[in-house]
């Protein structure tokens, strides 16, 4: 087994972080899933009929997972299972916009360790300062959005790192992007980093998603002293998941 993604002990499988939350299990009314999922862009789909919603990612040791993670979980399920489970609003104060950082930041560190044969995109100090403080690393963006598909409920989780073409003054930048459904809560969260560590002093920089977004997704983090109102004026459906993960390709930032 893998170390622990946030401390030096061993993983387990027993321990396994949850991709959605078992409290979803109690909360909501089907006990039908259809599942789809695979581990890494090169491998095919496996789509199969569930009672529960179960699948666990080994990569957390039970500590972790049964300590501040679960806390991290309950605080969720306490402040957002109304915006989950029904879509209904909430305005993202320092406060819930901080805890639905921390859970973002939190899952997508898990989602990352899980992917098999490479190495974590985020480093082993981040990591571990992430479980000591609940500091999330500079350069770290995240936008909110609204999700209602053809499905009362859904959950979607995928991830990508994407790369500046080169040759340019981003040559080297590569940023790691994870897009996160929960019923109706959909998070995106990038973080951007150099390939090389030599370069890991250059300024960081902060990405601009385009045109033709504002109306359905929101920038939350970092937080710039203004709440954000839940839902947006529109919702994403199913014809538009695809663009919403892809909404970064091309790369257009701006150094901070």
């Amino acid at each position: 087994m893998k170390q622990c993604a946030f401390c030096p002990t061993k993983a387990t499988k027993l321990s396994g972080e949850h991709i959605w939350d078992d409290w979803l299990n109690k909360e909501l009314p089907t006990k039908e899933f259809r599942v789809r999922q695979r581990t890494s862009m090169a491998q095919p789909f496996r789509e199969y009929q569930a009672k529960v919603l179960k699948e666990k990612l080994p990569v957390v040791c039970e500590a972790c997972n049964n300590g501040w993670m679960s806390d991290i979980t309950n605080s969720i399920k306490k402040d957002f299972a109304p915006a989950i489970l029904k879509g209904a609003p909430v305005s993202l104060s320092l406060d819930k916009a901080t805890l639905l950082a921390t859970f973002a930041f939190m899952k997508s560190v898990v989602a990352d360790h899980a992917v098999k044969g490479k190495e974590p995109f985020f480093t082993r100090a981040d990591r571990a300062n992430f479980m000591s403080s609940l500091s999330i690393p500079l350069g770290v963006q995240m936008w909110v959005a609204a999700y209602q598909g053809n499905y009362r409920y859904s959950g979607r989780c995928t991830t990508a790192i994407l790369t500046a073409t080169p040759p340019g003054p981003l040559d080297g930048l590569e940023l790691y992007a994870f897009t996160y459904i929960c019923g109706h809560l959909t998070v995106q969260t990038l973080t951007p980093r150099w390939q090389d560590v030599r370069y890991r002093v250059r300024p960081l920089p902060t990405v601009d998603s385009g045109q033709g977004w504002s109306q359905a997704v929101s920038k939350f983090w970092p937080y710039v002293g203004t709440a954000v109102q839940w839902p947006p004026p529109k919702y994403i459906g199913d014809d538009m998941f695809e663009p919403l993960i892809n909404r970064f390709n091309p790369i257009r930032v701006r150094i901070a």
